[in-house]
């Protein structure tokens, strides 16, 4: 019903927007003219039973000619041009003929003649019917034979010239916003102009510098502040890694720098909140398994609005094969700093960095993960009866018989002698780590070859969870502990959870 109306008032055209004027002017003209044939139609019927017929039959022919304007007007937009000054002269006529015959009370359409004037076709065209409706007012007298006293004239001619005044500031009110918006249109078209031409030659320069980074021989990595995990990788590190876009970006930095753990790089960035950027060389490993050395210059930056760290990186050249061997050196330290010479397994130090991270991503992700401590039982009588070859045989089988027991992205590590530890991440239920301990203790029963001999060793394990027993590591380890010998003491090659 709405859509209809609306339809009507615009005489069924569609409008541009800077057609605002000629789409007001048609409203305006619809409606008033609406309202005039049903006010007319129902005014000639009750002059009708007055016996006004003369006045009744101008009234009916004024509705007529509204609605005639009406289907004009519906045949062009153009036609209201004409349609509507040829309006306004028909009812000045009309109204004049009604003045004539009723007297001074018919002077009030001259109001409404006025007002339409105004509102239809501006300020000018609303003068000159008031002028020319004061003029048919103050020549009644002549048109009429009746006399009229000057204070009826005054009551009447009042009101119309206060409506012109009115009207006529209003206009002019009209005029000074309008001119004051289209000022301000200019200005902020201008503005957005000149913004627009900005952020194009912004992108531009943006755009040309993305591809000197992607296309940079040097290696260029993003990564996430809080999580070490690759966000962003040119061209120059893809080439020399010989991995693809997608394989970097679902590592971390430690994955592709071998010497490095995340303790060090929690240093590096402690270093880079203080100074601004940190300096370093490590040892790249690229997807074949061999490594290159890099000297690397990391600073702080926010990309897609994260916390990260840009890290530049060059190869160091045939020409610094001094600083090379140096490198080597260090990060052979730092292998034998972080792991165990003889099962090759994460030692003391990396464990603990380990566990440390397993409790950061674990709080992160509200999850838990299970602390398994394994010691061998009777492995001091296989060292006093065959020797501690045999001895260093078994712990390197064992090592790999739990590494074979749990997934790659659970860590073994040996803690010191025939003591290991195991952290299990992203476990359903503690049934789940039930049947790998259980898995465990079956697989290291079964006999170590060695030389002629079969070596027996089982073990017992004790089971802390993450962070149902504790959420610090030094405790779980210590809950672990506790749960190994409490296992040993109801007959050993078994496991149990601390209580």
């Amino acid at each position: 019903m709405m859509i209809n109306a609306k339809n009507f008032l615009l005489s069924g055209f569609h409008f541009e927007e800077d057609e605002y004027e000629l789409k007001l002017q048609f409203i305006l003209l619809n409606s008033i003219l609406t309202i005039i044939i049903v006010m007319l139609g129902m005014l000639s019927f009750f002059r009708h039973l007055y016996g006004q017929d003369i006045q009744a039959v101008i009234d009916l022919c004024a509705a007529f000619a509204s609605l005639l304007t009406l289907i004009i007007a519906r045949k062009s937009k153009k036609s209201i041009r004409y349609s509507i000054p040829v309006l306004l002269s028909l009812f000045y006529l009309l109204i004049t003929f009604t003045f004539r015959n009723i007297g001074i009370l018919g002077s009030t359409w001259y109001i409404v003649l006025i007002l339409g004037a105004f509102f239809l076709k501006g300020k000018k065209v609303g003068l000159f019917f008031a002028a020319i409706s004061i003029l048919a007012i103050l020549g009644l007298e002549n048109i009429s034979g009746t006399k009229y006293t000057m204070f009826q004239y005054f009551y009447i001619t009042v009101p119309i010239i206060l409506s012109m005044t009115f009207l006529y500031l209003y206009e002019q009110r009209n005029e000074i916003l309008n001119a004051l918006l289209r000022k301000q249109k200019a200005t902020l078209e201008g503005e957005v102009k000149k913004q627009t031409l900005e952020l194009s030659k912004l992108l531009l320069k943006s755009q040309e510098l993305a591809s000197i980074m992607k296309n940079s021989l040097l290696e260029i990595y993003i990564v996430d502040f809080e999580t070490d995990h690759y966000l962003y990788v040119n061209d120059g590190a893809l080439k020399a890694l010989a991995y693809t876009e997608q394989e970097v970006l679902a590592m971390d930095l430690c994955d592709v720098n071998a010497s490095m753990i995340h303790e060090t790089v929690k240093n590096f960035k402690a270093l880079m909140l203080q100074n601004g950027n940190a300096m370093n060389i490590s040892q790249h490993v690229r997807k074949d398994g061999s490594s290159y050395g890099v000297q690397s210059f990391m600073h702080k930056i926010v990309y897609n609005n994260k916390e990260a760290y840009v890290i530049f990186d060059i190869q160091i050249s045939h020409a610094q094969k001094a600083q090379s061997a140096i490198l080597k050196q260090k990060e052979t330290l730092a292998y034998q700093a972080h792991y165990d010479t003889l099962t090759k397994l994460p030692n003391r130090v990396l464990f603990k960095d380990r566990l440390t991270q397993a409790i950061a991503k674990a709080k992160r992700n509200q999850t838990q993960f299970a602390l398994l401590f394994v010691d061998l039982d009777h492995f001091k009588e296989i060292n006093d009866t065959y020797g501690h070859e045999a001895g260093d045989a078994v712990l390197v089988e064992v090592a790999r018989r739990l590494k074979n027991c749990v997934r790659e992205s659970d860590t073994v590590s040996r803690l010191a002698g025939d003591e290991f530890l195991i952290i299990l991440e992203n476990f359903d239920s503690t049934q789940n780590v039930a049947v790998i301990a259980k898995l465990l203790v079956d697989t290291l029963q079964i006999p170590i070859k060695f030389q002629e001999s079969e070596l027996f060793v089982t073990c017992s394990i004790g089971v802390s969870i993450y962070p149902d027993d504790s959420d610090e590591g030094d405790t779980l380890v210590k809950y672990a502990d506790r749960a190994m010998y409490n296992a040993k003491n109801i007959g050993k090659n078994n496991f149990k959870f601390y209580v």
